[in-house]
């Protein structure tokens, strides 16, 4: 089971590429780190249209039916708005990040703000999302060494 949800977390805002590898990798020492890192970018890949979909269909009425989640969605849009002026090639490279609050569902939240055409902007945090799945699989691999995300 855990198997599984190694994979999954590749799907969870906030954590996917940065959790879903080097647990993925734990869990099923069995599988290749190539096929890892082709389950991990495709579910997180999977994460783009869902957080398009999130914020045109459902966000909307949740905003409307619950102030929490109204004045969470403003705090977040207030955040994304800093890095609204971010060129496609920025917004790749701040998806790649792998730290909290960089990924694939915050590119879509800044690409939303920003009004970014969504195929480009897509094709961008895509980028971002194969480049954060390099970079945690040779993190993780110890081939990469980034401080606070490998053993020293």
């Amino acid at each position: 089971m855990m198997e599984w949800l190694s994979f999954l977390l590749s799907l969870v805002p906030f954590l996917e590429l940065r959790f879903s590898i080097p647990l993925a990798t734990v869990y099923n020492p069995h599988i290749p780190p190539a096929t890892i890192f082709a389950i991990c970018v495709i579910l997180n890949l999977l994460a783009i249209p869902i957080a398009y979909l999130l914020l045109d269909i459902i966000v909307p009425p949740l905003r409307r039916a619950s102030k929490l989640i109204d004045k969470l969605f403003q705090v977040s849009v207030k955040r994304a708005r800093k890095y609204q002026r971010l060129s496609l090639i920025g917004l790749a490279l701040f998806v790649a990040v792998p730290f909290p609050g960089t990924g694939a569902y915050s590119g879509v939240l800044i690409a939303y703000v920003a009004g970014l055409d969504r195929g480009s902007s897509s094709l961008a945090i895509g980028m971002g999302v194969i480049l954060a799945g390099v970079i945690m699989l040779l993190a993780t691999l110890g081939i990469l060494y980034i401080q606070g995300i490998t053993p020293s």
